[in-house]
């Protein structure tokens, strides 16, 4: 298996945990809202940041670089955000889908190897090939899941099972093989 094979494969899993994730969410803009800390996104914030990541990894590989949106704190409310949960959900099924026809059409050497700049608005902020950025990407829409999951049981949702089993899923399974 190549690199960029083992990348879609990679990608199309955590995908699927992602829409999961945002649709677990409650369409509760109040609950949505909520923060930690005033430092911290709010989990529609996380949403609308790592929601667009396919379609940032896809300019990279048709357009030779990568216009990044929803960076820094950013206006929730922007051209950039999406207006529900299945939205936001839908776009990160129909983009993965993007992404993996683009990039199955790719040769492996430009996925290792094209230098590939990457803008916050009209400033480069760096440069790297078109793999690191695709695993860079993939990195980051697991590590902000991760933040994002840190928020169900707080805003009165239920956990979803994103990358195995909650916590209230392996109570269930403990009680019932001590059961059996």
């Amino acid at each position: 298996m190549t690199n960029k094979e083992f990348f879609i494969k990679s990608w199309k899993n955590w995908a699927t945990s992602l829409s999961k994730a945002i649709l677990a969410l409650p369409n509760d803009p109040q609950k949505l809202a909520f923060t930690h800390h005033p430092s911290f996104r709010s989990p529609w914030e996380l949403v609308n940041h790592i929601a667009p990541h396919a379609i940032e990894v896809a300019q990279g590989a048709t357009a030779g670089k990568v216009d990044l949106v929803n960076e820094g704190k950013f206006d929730i409310n922007g051209p950039n955000t999406y207006k529900s949960t299945a939205e936001a959900a839908k776009a990160v099924e129909d983009n993965t889908a993007k992404l993996i026809s683009v990039l199955e059409k790719l040769d492996d050497n430009t996925w290792a190897t094209q230098m590939t700049p990457i803008f916050w608005g009209p400033m480069q902020i760096m440069e790297m090939p078109l793999c690191e950025i695709g695993w860079m990407m993939h990195n980051d829409m697991i590590y902000h899941t991760g933040q994002l999951t840190s928020y169900y049981r707080v805003i009165g949702a239920e956990q979803p099972s994103v990358a195995g089993p909650t916590y209230e899923q392996e109570v269930a399974m403990m009680a019932q093989a001590n059961a059996n």
